[in-house]
């Protein structure tokens, strides 16, 4: 049954996120779609002139209706993020309340900040429409690399705030299983108002031939954001350890705020010859860099309910048929040792990554192997159509 769907996410394209995908499918498949987000300027020096001075506020793309509202860009620094975030949410809410209010629901599309739903919560309340929220960024637990101290009247303060958001909620969507024991235990939501939908990452992979070219060398590829979550420490650590080696590299394709100290690290422990920073490719060019690994790195901090997640790029890796390294806990941990679709230590023993790494270059003939179990577990886990099936059977549940 088709469904007219409003849809609030501070992000959308040509903002690299998934939501675009999902929004397209949704639409594609009979429902009246309607998207409400900002001005695109994620990981861009600056919004772009199309649509800059009230350019293009209403667009129609691939069946989707898209209302941009106004934002300050995000650009660098603290108070530049909190300006961004706060003008998105007050320009969202003005133009909420100047919106259809036959809308069947509101799907919220949650990432950072958690503010972007509250647009969501005044429709509902307002129009007594349900919302389904799908959760990528857990609050206030992703603000804990900033507030550390969980004790603080600040945290506690987001937390209730977070908590209030999450209860008016009429169906969660979680992206890792351990984060219902986190949403029943920090925001005391009813299990049964959660559903386990892990994201989906790119099902044209599974199509394509990213057998590398024959070679001695041993290339290992880190794709995606290089910041203080993703542990970028222990791979150059590891690295370091079995520098002695012969014939393997470590190739990182991607940016982030951990970027310029890696790069320090990597001179100072003259390790120019072992890594090799690319630098951000967008997403088309990611096939490039499959082509020419033989094992695909992953790794996450031990952090809190943060560090149990799954991060979207093992989907990638595994849809790719490439074998998997990794650094990491929680559920990421769990489907790659289930899968066995590669080697995993625990979160940020670089010590035992040396050593897996090691086991990759002592034994390269079993990465066909490990990549092929890995795409074998994608088909029956992550495509694009269970993903896609399970947020529109949920969304037509909704009531």
């Amino acid at each position: 049954m088709a469904k007219k769907i409003l849809v609030i996410c501070q992000y959308y394209y040509p903002e690299q996120f998934k939501v675009t995908d999902i929004c397209e499918e949704l639409a594609k498949i009979g429902n009246d779609v309607t998207v409400l987000t900002g001005l695109p300027n994620y990981n861009l020096d600056d919004i772009p002139l199309k649509y800059k001075n009230n350019k293009n506020r209403f667009e129609i793309i691939n069946g989707v209706k898209i209302w941009r509202v106004f934002e300050i860009a995000r650009k660098k620094g603290t108070l530049r993020l909190i300006l961004n975030y706060l003008s998105f949410l007050f320009a969202s809410i003005l133009k909420i309340l100047k919106m259809d209010k036959d809308f069947d629901l509101i799907f919220i599309y949650q990432l950072s900040p958690i503010t972007m739903a509250l647009p969501g919560i005044l429709y509902k309340v307002l129009y007594k429409k349900p919302i389904f929220l799908y959760c990528l960024d857990i609050w206030p637990e992703s603000v804990g690399n900033i507030i550390k101290n969980k004790e603080s009247i600040i945290y506690k303060m987001i937390k209730k705030f977070s908590s209030s958001i999450y209860l008016k909620a009429d169906k969660i969507g979680i992206t890792s299983k351990p984060f219902k024991e986190y949403f029943i235990k920090e925001h005391n939501i009813p299990e049964k108002k959660m559903i386990y939908i892990p994201q989906n990452s790119s099902d044209s992979y599974l199509e394509k031939d990213f057998t590398k070219e024959e070679s001695q060398d041993i290339d290992l590829v880190f794709m995606g954001n290089i910041g203080i979550a993703q542990d970028i420490n222990t791979i150059l650590k590891a690295v370091e350890e079995i520098k002695s080696v012969e014939n393997f590299r470590v190739h990182f394709v991607g940016v982030g705020s951990y970027l310029e100290k890696a790069k320090n690290f990597v001179k100072e422990k003259q390790l120019e010859d072992k890594i090799v920073f690319h630098g951000q490719y967008p997403v088309e060019k990611m096939e490039d860099f499959y082509k020419i690994a033989d094992a695909c790195l992953i790794t996450l901090r031990d952090d809190g309910y943060l560090g149990e997640t799954m991060p979207l790029k093992l989907q990638g890796y595994m849809a790719a048929g490439k074998m998997v390294i990794g650094a990491i806990n929680g559920a990421a941990a769990e489907v790659i040792n289930e899968s066995k679709c590669g080697l995993c230590v625990s979160a940020g023993n670089w010590k035992g990554l040396a050593k897996i790494i090691k086991e990759l270059i002592d034994n390269k003939e079993n990465c066909k192997e490990y990549g092929e179990n890995g795409k074998k577990y994608y088909l029956k886990n992550f495509t694009k159509k269970i993903h896609l099936e399970t947020i529109q059977q949920t969304i037509i549940n909704l009531d």
